[in-house]
């Protein structure tokens, strides 16, 4: 199922969203403490990988509010989240096999709510006309019986008729079982949690700072583990074990941790070679995991039985230090690709969240990042994540950015974090990364273009970039993607962006408005 758009109520600092739309990837993009990581943590929540995350009133409702929530005096307050969704061809195809072609279609649009009480709902319009006539032939149901069953407007309306059956066989009464079972009362919340929750996304969560340990005292965390009290960055080292096939109870056995040493250093190459595929800071690192006997000096609980450490070695210096003394840059992605390597062997249907990914790296490694969002992650997986750096926006596909604003009305009324469709903003803080990434992506490609189209100004590039992709739309012919346009301030400008361009062998086209009085000059 694909997430069409949301809407988020009553969680935290948010009152109401109002509706967005969600794309296959959608930045979040907002100034601190706006509310953006509510959002996911928002909508994590609706079918979280780790099931014991659910919605809690007591610490999640917003607190302005909670004494009217618990008096039940605001209408509809237990409500968190309004969700639209889509089935895929595949997914279509699989349902029609079930339940007869043309239950659902392509344009069948799911509701799919959740809120203080954790309980899912489902809402949508299928064909129950095609569901009886499916499953009464998979059930032998009879012929006349079948026959006198004519309204399928509603669940109660085939109930109804159902009911009025005087006497059934047994193939009947079996599908009458089937019917009661899925439908036990007008809604489609027990059918659809049987038969269609398999479609419906998981969610993970991962967050910026959530990492890898540099130590782990392996008691501890076998402790830790069979009681449910691992933390998040112990879960990272929860699924670097799953990777390398391994489990708390191999580690147990001391007997067995040479051969665990060799499987998680396959794991750390693996990884390793994925990072620097993506990574143009330094290529010169290497990941190397050590499992050694405690200390009995050392601080607690580093002092008993089993360390498991990961220090990072440079080659190039021939150094090597602790992984909590590393670059914070670094070490977020080597643990983000744990997280995400693990889940894809764990899960196959997924939304992943990303709180402030890459928030430690450099300007250059957050654009290293967005390639990797859009070849590795995009292409199985829809993708939300929020930012407040103008280098975490992906510009070719600017559209796709909601804004997200803490907002107050008129005599300073609290109205909570709002998230926008649109780009543009009247908060300036929350359109600055915005107006840096359209600023950025300019200078990046003022100069590199082999052929540059000059234009006066940056609405000129605006209307010529619509009308080629409208032209594209139709099958006609656009502006080839070999020109760059470039914005040059005007008709008095062209002679100097002409001496510059000249010097770089670069082929030159100048397209401005007919001004009479500047002919000369041009």
């Amino acid at each position: 199922m694909l997430l069409v758009d949301v809407r988020i109520k009553n969680y935290k600092c948010i009152l109401d969203s109002e509706t967005f739309t969600v794309d296959q990837m959608t930045c979040l993009v907002g100034k601190n403490e706006s509310g953006k990581s509510a959002i996911l943590q928002a909508l994590y929540k609706l079918n979280p990988v780790d099931k014991e995350d659910i919605y809690d009133a007591l610490y999640e409702y917003p607190k302005m509010y909670q004494t009217d929530f618990e008096a039940g005096e605001i209408p509809d307050g237990n409500t968190v989240l309004i969700s639209h969704w889509k089935f895929t061809e595949n997914e279509i195809t699989e349902i029609d096999a079930l339940f007869g072609s043309g239950f659902i279609t392509k344009s069948t649009i799911v509701t799919i709510t959740n809120g203080y009480d954790n309980h899912r709902s489902w809402s949508f319009e299928p064909n129950f006309e095609k569901l009886f006539t499916k499953k009464t032939a998979d059930f032998a149901f009879g012929d006349p019986d079948r026959a006198q069953i004519t309204k399928f407007d509603s669940i109660s309306d085939i109930r109804t008729q159902l009911n009025q059956l005087s006497v059934l066989s047994d193939a009947e009464q079996s599908f009458k079982d089937w019917f009661d079972e899925a439908f036990p009362n007008d809604k489609l919340d027990t059918f659809s949690e049987k038969y269609l929750l398999k479609y419906l996304p998981k969610f993970s969560y991962f967050a910026e700072y959530q990492k890898l340990p540099g130590k782990i005292a392996i008691n501890r965390f076998i402790s830790r583990s069979n009681s449910g009290q691992l933390t998040k960055n112990e879960k990272v080292f929860e699924a670097l074990l799953s990777l390398a096939n391994s489990s708390v109870e191999e580690i147990k056995d001391s007997n067995r941790l040479e051969a665990l040493i060799n499987k998680t250093r396959g794991i750390s190459s693996k990884i390793t070679r994925e990072i620097f595929s993506y990574w143009s800071q330094n290529k010169h690192l290497r990941v190397e995991f050590r499992y050694d006997m405690a200390k009995p000096g050392d601080e607690a609980p580093y002092n008993d039985g089993y360390i498991f450490s990961t220090r990072i070695e440079n080659t190039r210096h021939d150094s090597s230090v602790s992984f909590d003394d590393r670059s914070a840059g670094f070490v977020w992605f080597f643990s983000f690709l744990i997280w995400f390597n693990y889940l894809q062997k764990k899960e196959d249907n997924l939304i992943i969240l990303l709180d402030e990914p890459g928030l430690t790296l450099h300007a250059k490694a957050q654009g290293d990042l967005i390639r990797f969002f859009k070849e590795k992650i995009t292409p199985k997986f829809q993708l939300l994540y929020t930012t407040h750096s103008p280098f975490m926006l992906d510009f070719s596909d600017i559209l796709s950015a909601r804004t997200v604003e803490d907002m107050t009305g008129e005599d300073d009324t609290v109205l909570g974090t709002k998230v926008g469709s649109k780009v543009l903003s009247k908060d300036r803080d929350t359109t600055f990364p915005l107006q840096a990434a359209f600023g950025y992506d300019i200078t990046q490609t003022l100069f590199i273009g082999n052929n540059t189209l000059l234009v006066e100004g940056p609405s000129d590039i605006l209307y010529l970039t619509y009308f080629s992709n409208k032209l594209k739309e139709l099958g006609r012919t656009g502006l080839s993607s070999d020109w760059t346009l470039c914005p040059s301030g005007g008709i008095d400008k062209i002679q100097s962006f002409v001496s510059l361009f000249g010097g770089n062998a670069l082929k030159i086209v100048t397209l401005t408005d007919y001004d009479y009085f500047l002919l000369g000059t041009l």
